[in-house]
């Protein structure tokens, strides 16, 4: 069974301490939140890297990115749960889930493209750039490559649900923004929410036949996303259709 520490991005650097880090002026200047829009109907506001507080030092060597960034055609999304723990301060679990990517598993960044949080807070993951659009570099609808299923990474953007979904039900609040979300990156990526895809790895050429909104355990053996949440997909599948009708 794969478990939460067992996620591997493939070749990752190892992250050394004692860097210096403090905001870019790009950084800075994105603000606590910015908007992710696929169109001037559907959007979603994210929590920045800079408004949860990244210690952007974990993600630099003598300055330079230790996981660089590459950008891929999506091709589907796949959702988590954190696995472990439960209530708390959902930014403070997000710099937890940082550190231990980033520096503990020494993949020098955090592994999903966005996280969730119990009250409904969406916040950056991966860093796709200074250019305050998360996922995605400044221009274009190839998200950046992250590390959330093992040899199946590469267009493949990951959504993780904060919280331990095994044990507690996820609320409402989340699913709302896991549902506008993938209604969000589904418009914006020409995905069918509903509608399978014959994944092909670009960089392995491993390929798979999945639901193009996926669940961790449709890739891999494991519990994630979790019991709790498993009953609630055709309902968040339901509305991420509404959405994606109201957007045009």
């Amino acid at each position: 069974m794969i478990t939460r520490r067992s996620l591997l991005i493939g070749s990752a650097a190892a992250v050394a301490s004692g860097v210096a880090w403090a905001p870019t002026a790009q950084a800075a200047a994105c603000g606590p939140n910015v908007e992710l829009r696929a169109t001037p109907k559907l959007a979603v506001t994210v929590r920045t890297r800079s408004g949860w507080g990244a210690d952007e030092s974990y993600r630099l060597k003598d300055g330079k990115e230790r996981w660089l960034p590459e950008y891929f055609k999506a091709q589907t999304l796949t959702v988590h749960h954190e696995g472990v723990g439960t209530g708390g301060d959902p930014a403070a679990r997000v710099r937890g889930i940082y550190k231990l990517h980033a520096v503990d598993n020494g993949w020098g960044d955090i592994g999903y493209h966005l996280l969730i949080g119990s009250d409904g807070v969406i916040f950056e993951g991966r860093w796709s750039g200074d250019d305050c659009v998360p996922v995605f570099p400044a221009t274009g609808s190839a998200p950046v490559n992250a590390g959330h299923v093992a040899q199946w990474n590469a267009g493949n953007i990951g959504i993780c649900l904060i919280n331990n979904l095994s044990v507690v039900e996820p609320t409402a609040a989340a699913l709302e923004s896991l549902a506008k979300v993938a209604a969000v990156l589904s418009v914006r990526c020409g995905l069918d929410p509903l509608g399978s895809t014959n994944y092909v790895n670009p960089i392995n050429g491993k390929r798979k036949t999945v639901p193009t909104m996926s669940l961790h355990r449709d890739w891999a053996t494991t519990e994630c996303p979790g019991e709790k949440l498993l009953p609630k997909i055709p309902q968040v599948k339901a509305r991420v259709t509404e959405l994606v009708k109201s957007s045009r």
